[in-house]
């Protein structure tokens, strides 16, 4: 009995899409803290880590559909994090949501590339312009696109790991939502039928 329970969650947490384990990303060599020289990042956990001789890292990821994009930060760094879209312009950054070192931001995107930016505390996006911006909180209106991302005090080393969901804008209705309004139309076409 108990072994037919554990099949039976088992499949119930695959038709969900729960995962008993989740595959990361490791940075491969030093990721580069240029944007079109960015690693392309295969998966939703990327593990990293900052050197002395690091100026940060930048992840180019793709998305198939758009959504509340959130991106959390763990590890020993003081991290600080960007996000910038397709043509290198900044968006959104993060350094420190709470008490602890670590980073978190959510922003609404659309399908398409991305880039990510992490690196320690004050870390800078310096734009084709030659203007930084401390990436925390939106970037500023008409910052334009970015070059890169640069540490300019006291490097802290360290390993990441950065984690990435996406909750869709519109979600799909829950199955028993789906089961009251077929019963409600199905309601309505019989008492259509009777009056007719």
């Amino acid at each position: 009995m108990n072994s037919n329970l554990r099949i039976a969650g088992m499949v119930l947490m695959l038709a969900c899409g729960i995962s008993p384990a989740q595959a990361a990303y490791m940075e491969s060599g030093d990721a580069s803290n240029f944007l079109a020289a960015a690693q392309m990042a295969t998966d939703a956990v990327i593990q990293g880590n900052i050197t002395e001789a690091d100026e940060g890292d930048v992840y180019k990821v793709v998305f198939g559909t758009g959504g509340t994009l959130s991106i959390g930060t763990a590890g020993s760094i003081d991290a600080q994090i960007g996000l910038f879209d397709a043509g290198f312009n900044a968006l959104a950054g993060d350094d420190d949501s709470g008490s602890d070192l670590n980073a978190f931001l959510s922003y609404a995107i659309n399908a398409g590339t991305y880039y990510i930016g992490i690196g320690d505390f004050a870390m800078l996006a310096i734009n084709t312009g030659n203007q930084a911006w401390l990436m925390d909180g939106l970037a500023p209106a008409g910052f334009g696109a970015v070059s890169y991302i640069d540490n300019q005090t006291s490097i802290m080393t360290g390993d990441y790991t950065l984690s990435l969901s996406m909750q869709p804008l519109n979600p799909v209705p829950e199955p028993a939502s789906l089961a009251l309004l077929g019963a409600g139309l199905a309601g309505l076409g019989m008492l259509r039928r009777k009056a007719g």
